[in-house]
């Protein structure tokens, strides 16, 4: 599950600020107030499955997770099953990458 895990986080800047802040624990944002911190429960099952859910359904439109497979979605206890009903929405099969539809030539 962490390498699974460690993937997620290289999908984009984002992330990766997240992942540091965390890390680090509090931030300041440049106006001077403290930021939250965000909660790091990696056994939080049910919380990492929500996740990919919304991953996929909104961030993937645009962000590519060429790194994971669909099949390493299984590591958090979402079977084959429910990722060919629930989370592949092209012809895409559970052991490929999570890559984005849209060409470059149209994200520019």
């Amino acid at each position: 599950m962490k390498t699974w895990l460690s993937k997620l986080a290289r999908i984009g800047g984002a992330s990766v600020a997240l992942t540091l802040a965390v890390a680090m624990g509090p931030a300041h944002a440049d106006e001077g107030f403290a930021l939250d911190r965000a909660p790091n429960n990696t056994h939080d099952i049910a919380a990492l499955q929500h996740g990919a859910q919304l991953f996929v359904n909104y961030c993937l439109n645009c962000h590519s997770a060429n790194l994971v497979r669909y099949s390493s979605l299984e590591q958090i206890g979402i079977s084959q099953k429910e990722i060919e009903q629930n989370l592949l929405f092209t012809t895409d099969k559970v052991g490929n990458t999570m890559t984005v539809a849209m060409r470059p030539d149209d994200a520019k």
